[in-house]
């Protein structure tokens, strides 16, 4: 059974316990034994980063630090969290200089980062260490002909060479429930959710073209791996209903709820009635067993 520190992060459990109880259930299903890391602290991303980067650096290092002295990879739910680690990590990688500065910081709490821990979204773990064979052969409920769009997120894409993560992951891991990816023009566009605290009108702009673009391909719910993407793309349609007078009633779901009830689990273990959006259509789509 392969073991890994959980970064959860501050959002998941705040703001979307469902997504976090989704995602423990899940592991368990796989087989993947997720240890809560203690002592860690908010990534703070993305405002720390942008009033005190080497607080950033600190932060995260310490986290990265911390992840490395328990001897697991560091899995996290939140592209937000991750994109932080993984930046951190890859800054201080290649710069031996901002290293040797955290690291005289982290010997004050009898830490050292050495950059040998490695960070991943945890359905990327799914997806690599697991494997959509052993995936599939736990479904018990497939979600056959379901028409879903994938809200990838920013953190989690781009930059490329620092998340390492590729676009075709999410959707070999949705099409393993039996659901159908659905293409639509604006994939790659932002959901807002980071413009919000500054630019509202933009912020609901952003998340209306998203979702109407998805619908325009005739998608009945859409996929998130991220609090803050699901959180936008999901309570926004208030906003763009007051904003716009359209209701698109497009049902977000977290991945491990859509993999949880593949799995046979029910509406109540993966928190299905928490959407703003109510998600229980998807219930009628399963087939029998």
């Amino acid at each position: 059974m392969p073991t890994y520190n959980l970064y959860m992060g501050c959002s998941v459990p705040a703001n979307y316990p469902n997504y976090e109880a989704a995602t423990l259930k899940v592991a368990e299903k796989l087989g993947m034994e997720l240890q809560y890391m203690e002592g860690v602290a908010c990534c703070g991303s993305p405002n720390l980063r942008a009033i005190d980067y080497f607080g950033w650096l600190l932060v995260n290092a310490r986290t990265l630090a911390i992840g490395e002295k328990n001897g697991h990879d560091i899995v996290t739910p939140c592209n937000g969290c991750f994109a932080a680690l993984k930046d951190v990590w890859y800054h201080l990688k290649h710069n031996e200089e901002d290293l040797k500065k955290v690291n005289e910081e982290l010997k004050k709490s009898g830490l050292e980062l050495k950059c040998n821990v490695r960070v991943r979204h945890v359905v990327e773990a799914m997806y690599t260490d697991i494997g959509i064979v052993a995936i599939k052969e736990r479904i018990t409920k497939p979600l056959d002909g379901v028409r879903i769009a994938i809200h990838y997120g920013c953190h989690l894409l781009r930059p490329k060479d620092v998340t390492e993560f590729t676009p075709e992951v999410l959707d070999e891991l949705l099409r393993a429930t039996g659901a159908t990816v659905v293409e639509y023009p604006l994939w790659k566009q932002c959901c807002g959710a980071t413009v919000l605290p500054v630019n509202e009108d933009l912020a609901v702009r952003l998340a209306h073209d998203k979702l109407k673009s998805m619908k325009d391909a005739e998608a009945e719910f859409a996929m998130v791996v991220c609090p803050a993407c699901g959180n936008q793309l999901d309570l926004q349609q208030f906003g763009i209903k007051e904003s716009y007078g359209v209701e698109f009633n497009l049902p977000v779901l977290f991945y491990p709820q859509i993999l949880a009830l593949a799995m046979g689990m029910s509406e109540d273990e993966v928190g299905l009635g928490m959407n703003r959006v109510p998600a229980d259509p998807i219930l009628c789509h399963f087939t029998s067993e």
